[in-house]
């Protein structure tokens, strides 16, 4: 292993230690005291005593040593270029360690810091956890120190911080991954959490920065704004205060640069954002409106300082109920924005200007000599499907147009995005989110919300599951709670003693209801119980049988039974008829989508996603309704006629055939058991189900 250098008697250490002596109570007294001599002073002064001049001249030592405190003390750079422990070691802990420390030292100093609480609280890593995980010899200490060494070039931290020093722990640790599933982390989930709360220190640290934002003097020279301010919103004053890198927006950093780029070019000087609900266009709006606010920003000088203005469609149909008041209107305050040179229109929800309805009105007749012209700025924000409805209504508009697609979050772009909007949340709700509950919210709202993309439909569910904490705390339990009450699915492994007791008994529960079939219902419960207790392969349902049998055997009452008992009720039971999917344009009709076909399997699904789904007489089907429902038996997901991903992972999969009805009847007539000849009964099988290549578990009855 490699040499470690760790010099205790350093410069640098002698100055952490001297740091950490001077606590807040003694800086105040110190602070205190600067006045009260410059006081004392001045007094004798003015009663002819030289002995003031003294005192006054004393009161530099204090103002000398808060200072000093505030300043190089508080922040003890780092000696760049060099790996030595006492020249890149946090202040707050280099201060802090003995001579010659131990891993168990270090652990219980950082249980006392700001960053110990910060993974205590968020993570769960408690000074217990810690403290039980770290090794009491100090021998021990160069392994900790390379790990960490490690770590603070992977997280680009500024120095070897607490957090850094935290994953070394549990990474030296023998048991530490051991102990992190506990608690539904991984090493790289604490290495997350070292990103996070640099993230957020530096965040602190730069709204302490004054911002330049052009002053009292910025909007002098541009026109005023009267029908604006009455029918617009000003995002610019709204946003003004903070800068862009308040909210992450790394999923969306390159569109903002397109949307400056077209805005800064001679030409039609419009954009219009497109993308799924929920990807974040309004907030790409407010950060473009924050950028050009922002005098520090790395703006073209046509764009500092623009306002950005968005209008209310509502209030305009207010003042202008009929058509002609519009016609004159509208003109109106976009001349207005125009005149004024310094405004950019947004038409946020575009879709409300470009269609006749309660609250929405159609200016595309006034719109599009406009934005044909170029001379106005104009940014819209619009749903893809509605856009889409627009381009054929309106071609010419659409042609016009600057179109930006805005794509989802993906899953890391999500939880950063997740981690700054839980701030907001937490300030509105008085929560604490734990690391695990935005993780859980990523997982399930990729998994259930379906009228949103990412980080919409995850920082949805964080919302809701607000109100769901414990003490103040959002855990993951927190979010599979507010997914259970707000959506009524499960999603909660089995341990509920009450739900556990139902598991072990399944069997029982399932004979109050119909009798025989004894072998059968044990293969069905066996493998529920398997669900429940989270070993199935989640990317599939949670079961999909195939009962073979003649009708009146108890096929459908066994899919009734498992939907009364497993779900608590008899209506959880999703029944499709595969006597009318015979044709090969029948999948349209299987994965309509819900506005126009509530009876679609998709669309049924997509409403009550745990549930036990009865494929009737599936040997019916035709062809292309059967490769298409091998999807669904393999990936545990259909997409609809939306391409939305419908998931059936929480679904049991039921299909009912009378293939082979009379074979069976044959080999029981001649006094033969099942078990006896299903091997054989199924190989016979074989060719008529070989389009679903053994997704099915195969139960006769």
């Amino acid at each position: 292993m490699e040499s470690i250098d760790y010099n205790h008697s350093s410069l640098r250490s002698e100055k952490a230690r001297i740091g950490i002596l001077f606590s807040q109570n003694i800086l105040m007294f110190l602070s205190i005291l600067v006045p009260v001599f410059l006081a004392l002073g001045g007094l004798f002064i003015y009663l002819g005593s030289s002995i003031g001049w003294v005192l006054i001249g004393f009161s530099v030592i204090p103002a000398m040593v808060v200072e000093w405190r505030k300043g190089e003390l508080h922040h003890i750079d780092i000696v760049k270029g060099s790996d030595s422990i006492d020249n890149i070691l946090s202040g707050e802990i280099l201060g802090r360690i003995s001579r010659k420390p131990t891993p168990r030292e270090i652990a219980e100093i950082i249980s006392g810091l700001p960053s110990g609480y910060f993974f205590a609280t968020r993570f769960g890593i408690s000074s217990s956890f810690l403290v039980e995980l770290a090794s009491n010899d100090p021998d021990d200490m160069p392994r900790l120190w390379q790990e960490a060494l490690q770590i603070r070039k992977q997280t680009d931290s500024y120095n070897m911080s607490a957090p850094v020093l935290i994953a070394a722990i549990i990474r030296c640790a023998p048991n530490g991954q051991t102990l992190l599933s506990r608690l539904q982390l991984d090493i790289e989930d604490v290495i997350r959490g070292i990103n996070w709360y640099n993230h957020l220190r530096d965040l602190i640290e730069h709204h302490r920065k004054p911002r330049k934002t052009g002053g009292i003097a910025r909007d002098w020279s541009f026109g005023w704004t009267p029908l604006l301010n009455r029918f617009g919103q000003n995002l610019s004053k709204l946003v003004g205060s903070y800068s862009t890198s308040a909210f992450e927006l790394i999923a969306h950093e390159e569109l903002l640069d397109q949307i400056i780029d077209i805005f800064n070019k001679n030409g039609r000087q419009n954009a219009v954002i497109v993308g799924q609900p929920g990807v974040g266009k309004t907030e790409i709006v407010n950060a473009f409106a924050s950028r050009l606010m922002d005098g520090a920003a790395d703006i073209p000088d046509k764009l500092r300082f623009r306002q950005v203005f968005s209008l209310d469609s509502a209030s305009i149909i207010a003042a202008a109920p009929d058509r002609g008041g519009l016609e004159l209107l509208v003109p109106q305050i976009l001349a207005e924005a125009y005149r004024a040179k310094n405004i950019i229109i947004c038409l946020d929800n575009a879709q409300l200007f470009f269609e006749d309805g309660v609250g929405s009105i159609d200016i595309s007749n006034v719109l599009l000599p406009i934005l044909e012209a170029g001379g106005l700025r104009i940014i819209l924000t619009v749903d893809e499907q509605r856009f889409l409805q627009i381009s054929k209504r309106n071609p010419d508009l659409v042609n016009v147009l600057n179109r930006i697609a805005a794509a989802p979050a993906d899953k890391n772009q999500t939880i950063a995005i997740m981690q700054d909007q839980s701030i907001n949340i937490e300030f509105q709700s008085s929560v604490t989110f734990m690391y695990q509950a935005i993780v859980e919210a990523y997982r399930l709202g990729d998994r259930y919300i379906h009228d949103r993309a990412m980080p919409g439909k995850a920082i949805k569910i964080l919302e809701s599951a607000a109100n769901y904490s414990k003490n103040g705390l959002v855990s993951a339990e927190s979010v599979r709670q507010a997914i259970e009450k707000t959506l009524d699915i499960k999603v909660s492994v089995a341990t509920d003693s009450v739900e556990r007791e139902k598991l072990l008994n399944l069997e029982e529960l399932i004979h109050e209801r119909m009798i025989n079939q004894v072998r059968a219902v044990k293969v069905v419960s066996d493998a529920l119980r398997r669900a429940r207790a989270g070993v199935r392969n989640l990317n599939r349902p949670i079961g999909t049988f195939l009962f073979l049998g003649p009708t009146g055997v108890g096929k459908t009452e066994l899919a009734k039974s498992l939907a009364e008992i497993y779900f608590d009720g008899e209506d959880r039971i999703i029944r499709v008829d595969m006597n009318e999917y015979v044709g090969a344009d029948d999948v349209k009709r299987l994965i309509a989508d819900g506005v126009e076909n509530t009876n679609s399997l998709t669309a049924r699904v997509m409403k009550q996603p745990f549930s036990v789904i009865l494929l009737d007489e599936i040997e019916k089907a035709h062809g292309n309704v059967m490769s298409t429902l091998l999807q669904m038996l393999d990936e545990g997901i259909l997409r609809d006629v939306k391409n939305r991903e419908v998931s059936f992972r929480d679904a049991i999969i039921i299909a009912t055939s009378n293939a082979g009805a009379d074979r069976i009847r044959e080999y029981i007539d001649r006094g033969y058991d099942i078990v006896q000849f299903e091997a054989k009964f199924i190989d016979e099988l074989i060719p008529v189900f070989d389009v679903y290549n053994n997704q099915f578990l195969i139960i006769e009855l």
